[in-house]
């Protein structure tokens, strides 16, 4: 599939069974889709989501896991491809012609390692481990989408011990961030625990771009613009812009995005630099 070119799209949403995060069943008259995701100290979790369904009332949707997936034809070929998967919960409803209008709120695969997940009186990481490793044994330990290391991992060169009431996410992150590691999170909702990149994932310029609407200059280095979606670009994520004309020439950081799904994908992105590369 290209994702330059233009293709249509629709949208279906799949009940998951968490013992084989696999698809068991969907949800019907969905209507209104938005996912957002967020690479700051600020929102650990990486993402929510929001779905609008219109259903019958005698079988309302109240809470599991959801996955988000988009059903793109472009000429002869076609791709199912995952966008997001969450755990929603029935935010509220009303009803209206004989028929439930539900606003279902969707939260990370990581809320279960945080909250009242606490990492444990005197819990540390000690020197010499795999601290990828350390991170991903943590996670399985508590929540249900699989885990994954991406590459070998690093050796903690120091013991990291963590605060009394310090979740397990925020372990993970005190482990993860010094030593130039992350979390990212897939659209089968699958965590991998990654080193953060050196290379761009997108690259936006006068002949490939996918800018729908020119970026904003919020003057401390960081830029909002809206573009086409383009597969495994997400919070962290290098950005590559050759768009002087817009007054982005250089390497940029995803730090949120706002995806609003309908014919397609539309995502509202801000990215912060990081340099002239």
């Amino acid at each position: 599939m290209d994702w330059n070119g233009s293709y249509a799209a629709t949208f279906r949403v799949a009940r998951i069974d968490p013992s084989t995060w696999e698809p068991s069943g969907s949800v019907s008259g969905v209507d209104e889709i938005e996912i957002s995701r967020d690479g700051t100290d600020e929102s650990p979790m990486l993402e929510t989501a929001s779905v609008r369904v219109t259903a019958d009332p005698a079988s309302p949707f109240e809470q599991g896991w959801l996955r988000i997936v988009m059903d793109a034809v472009q000429d002869q070929s076609s791709e199912s491809v995952p966008v997001a998967t969450l755990w929603f919960e029935t935010a509220r409803g009303r009803y209206d012609r004989g028929f439930r209008e539900d606003e279902l709120e969707g939260k990370s695969v990581l809320w279960q390692a945080s909250g009242d997940a606490r990492i444990g009186d005197g819990a540390w990481a000690p020197k010499g481990v795999n601290g990828a490793r350390w991170c991903a044994d943590q996670l399985a330990e508590r929540i249900d989408a699989p885990v994954h290391v991406d590459g070998g991992g690093f050796e903690l060169a120091e013991n990291i011990v963590f605060d009394l009431d310090s979740t397990v996410l925020a372990a993970v992150w005190a482990v993860l961030k010094p030593n130039g590691w992350m979390l990212a999170i897939d659209g089968r909702g699958e965590v991998h625990v990654r080193k953060r990149p050196t290379e761009p994932a997108l690259v936006l310029d006068r002949e490939g771009s996918c800018i729908l609407m020119p970026g904003v200059d919020y003057g401390d280095g960081q830029r909002t613009y809206a573009r086409e979606w383009q597969p495994d670009v997400g919070p962290y994520s290098l950005v590559r812009a050759i768009l002087p004309q817009h007054g982005m020439d250089g390497l940029y950081e995803v730090a949120s995005q706002r995806l609003a799904c309908d014919k397609g994908i539309v995502v509202e992105e801000s990215v912060r630099a990081v340099g002239n590369a």
